[in-house]
């Protein structure tokens, strides 16, 4: 007999549920005749009813995140004034499907500020309440009373770290400008990029309104920016460029680029300055011919745009370097000593600024007093140098930056360090019409 059959004569039992000795529910499974059987079922009818459970959930977190998605877009699109790819925008930093601009006032603009100058700020929102930054865009014109090339008494090692607590000078706060390039030359022609950011130029062959050029830099604002994330930052910034130079009516003198040659990855590590090439490669040579003394060996370089609107070279003294030269010094002070290696490290910088950008180069100095400096002069104030010439048919100003604690250090080698400079780069670019500093600015007290 089976085991139901032979409960069927209690009526409060008719069907033996009581004596079941593997209970389950009958509306979700069949009885299989065994235990495992019946258990196999049940698992599969639940798992089937959790299935359908999470798809159903599943569904709803990616529409979801479709409708953030969409909301971010629009938010990225009014806050940048439609000159950047959302998309591309949210896929930064292992990408992200809600994003927010800044309330500040210049965290968004529109196509009516310029020409003149607008940005806008995109914050990547994480957990309730939480936003963390994410991308930047300015955009400027030249002719600009807003941005300028700024060169002076600004300490290129001033972030300070545990990792360079003993060696402050070895990597510096940022990389150097690398030239962004149409072809295997490193012409540079169309911008630069950092290891955080891209900026795209837009040089005027024709313009309505006294536009020289348009300049679009795109920036990630968070740490460890990636290969590809800088690759995207450059296409940003190149669509960005071109799209408000047609708004402001501006020819470019080439054609918006489809592809670039190549990229290589941003270094702010510095190296041994009588092997250094690129925009240091002059300083090698000098050293190499005239000797170091009390002068830097260390030097921060890039690759030397052929058609770049701005070049840099970073000089620096190592530790070892100010350790040796302390003793030749009319001072005998410890406590200065330590203070040079930790704080107030001897640096100089050669920078140069070609075409439109010769026309917006300001001197800072301590205390925030900005002096612009004019294509076709020269001469010298408070750590600054400043040379002229013209550049290929384009205004060029080369200029020499030096705090003042090492100033008095090396000042009998500034003339002719700086003149080797302006030599390199005018050789380099075919610059003429040299204009110098006068030999007393470099020994005036």
């Amino acid at each position: 007999m089976s085991p139901r059959s032979e409960h069927h004569s209690d009526p409060d039992d008719p069907y033996g549920l009581d004596r079941i000795l593997f209970p389950r529910s009958r509306w979700l499974t069949p009885d299989r005749g065994s235990r495992p059987r019946n258990a196999f079922n049940q698992l599969v009818a639940v798992a089937a009813v959790l299935g359908i459970g999470a798809g159903g959930w599943g569904l709803w977190l990616e529409a979801q995140e479709y409708q953030d998605r969409q909301a971010s877009r629009e938010r990225i699109a009014e806050a940048c004034a439609g000159l950047v790819d959302p998309d591309r925008v949210l896929g930064l930093n292992g990408g992200t499907a809600r994003a927010r601009a800044g309330s500040g006032a210049d965290d968004s603009f529109t196509l009516g500020s310029l020409p003149g100058a607008g940005g806008c700020t995109i914050y990547r929102v994480g957990r309730p309440g939480t936003s963390y930054g994410h991308f930047g865009l300015t955009v400027y014109t030249n002719p600009s009373d807003k941005y300028a090339n700024l060169v002076g008494d600004e300490d290129p090692f001033d972030d300070r770290d545990e990792k360079r607590v003993d060696d402050v000078t070895r990597v510096a706060d940022e990389s150097p400008d690398y030239p962004l390039s149409l072809s295997q030359e490193d012409d540079g022609r169309l911008g630069s990029y950092n290891q955080d950011s891209a900026t795209a130029k837009v040089t005027c062959k024709t313009g309505k309104t006294g536009v020289t050029s348009v300049n679009a830099m795109a920036a990630a604002d968070y740490d460890d920016v990636s290969f590809q994330d800088r690759w995207t930052l450059i296409q940003v910034a190149v669509d960005a460029a071109y799209k408000a130079a047609k708004h402001v009516h501006c020819t470019p003198e080439g054609k918006d680029p489809a592809s670039f040659a190549r990229l290589y990855v941003p270094d702010a590590k510095l190296v041994k300055a009588t092997s250094a090439d690129g925009t240091c490669g002059w300083y090698a040579g000098f050293l190499n011919r005239e000797g170091a003394g009390r002068l830097p060996d260390r030097a921060l370089t890039a690759p030397i745009g052929a058609h770049s609107a701005a070049e840099s070279c970073l000089l620096a003294a190592s530790p070892g370097q100010v350790k040796r030269v302390w003793p030749e010094l009319p001072r005998d002070d410890d406590e200065r000593l330590s203070y040079v290696l930790s704080v107030s490290p001897w640096w100089l910088e050669t920078r140069s600024f070609i075409g439109d950008e010769a026309h917006e180069v300001v001197a800072e100095y301590f205390g925030g007093d900005q002096i612009p400096l004019r294509p076709g002069t020269a001469g010298s104030r408070a750590g600054v140098w400043w040379a002229a010439s013209t550049c290929a048919g384009r205004p060029a100003l080369h200029t020499l930056s030096v705090p003042y604690s090492y100033e008095d250090v090396i000042k009998p080698r500034l003339r002719s360090l700086f003149k080797a400079y302006v030599d390199d780069i005018a050789a380099r670019r075919h610059c003429t019409n040299i204009k110098f500093p006068a030999a007393s600015t470099f020994t005036a007290n």
